[in-house]
């Protein structure tokens, strides 16, 4: 959530548009919004979720520009600069290139966990349920000390629980432990990775609204719908015969 996708729009000599009429049309949900560039040619979309969009811009006495695929991730702003050319209003001008990647809007540093990981990466089950957030470990500043549990997620050199997660925008701080970030989200409110579109942390000049953390934030983002049906079904099953016998336990313990 929170995704943006902002340009500007001028003509071939550089000079801004005003009042040009820009449409961004989201593919997997066919949803369609409108806005109409400021005095100085900016156009902004906000509240966006992650997918791929197409813009087209028209504006009189030019030909009307459209850039299809651009590819949006969770809590990202994407720059698609316009430019129009003079012509019939009759004519297109497409353009199939992605937005730029960089972020043209302030300093933040963040690192995303995208759909092709979560689906191909295997994820072991270790007598929790499987968490997408788990691979939040394999991002930039994010440690775990001497091994590789989620639960000792430690962003930046800072605490453990220092940090804060969201889940579809919504803090997941547990009201009884205060218990946040990836101990939360991973440990106690674990989120299927068939159910997670994607996962993403922001771990630095992050904005004010994330008040809870010393650190960093974790995202994750649910999947939404879109005009095809999709589901998935799983059963997990772990052979149990080489288990080794807890001390003080009689029986050998079960994992499936």
């Amino acid at each position: 959530m929170n995704s943006t996708i902002t340009g500007l729009v001028s003509d071939p000599t550089g000079a801004v548009v005003p009042n040009a009429n820009c449409t961004l049309r989201a593919e997997g949900t066919e949803a369609v919004m409108k806005v109409t560039t400021a005095s100085d040619g900016l156009y902004s979309f906000g509240n966006l979720q992650l997918g791929v969009y197409d813009l087209e811009v028209a504006a009189k006495g030019f030909e009307t520009f459209k850039q299809n695929g651009i590819s949006l991730n969770l809590n990202e702003v994407a720059t698609v600069n316009v430019t129009l050319r003079v012509g019939s209003a009759l004519q297109t001008v497409e353009v199939t290139a992605n937005a730029s990647p960089l972020n043209y809007e302030d300093a933040s540093h963040k690192g995303e966990i995208t759909p092709g990981v979560l689906q191909e990466l295997p994820l072991a089950v270790s007598g929790n349920s499987r968490s997408a957030v788990s691979f939040v470990i394999l991002l930039s500043g994010v440690n775990t000390g001497a091994g590789n549990n989620p639960y000792e997620t430690r962003i930046n050199g800072g605490m453990k629980m220092g940090d804060e997660s969201e889940l579809d925008g919504v803090s997941m701080i547990e009201g009884l432990e205060t218990n946040i970030g990836v101990v939360s989200l991973d440990n106690d409110y674990p989120v299927s990775p068939e159910s997670v579109s994607e996962v993403s942390a922001v771990t630095s000049d992050y904005a004010p609204r994330y008040g809870f953390t010393t650190s960093g934030v974790i995202m994750a983002t649910t999947k939404g719908g879109t005009d095809q049906f999709h589901g998935d079904v799983r059963e997990s099953l772990r052979n149990t015969v080489l288990n080794a016998r807890a001390w003080g336990e009689p029986y050998r313990p079960k994992d499936i």
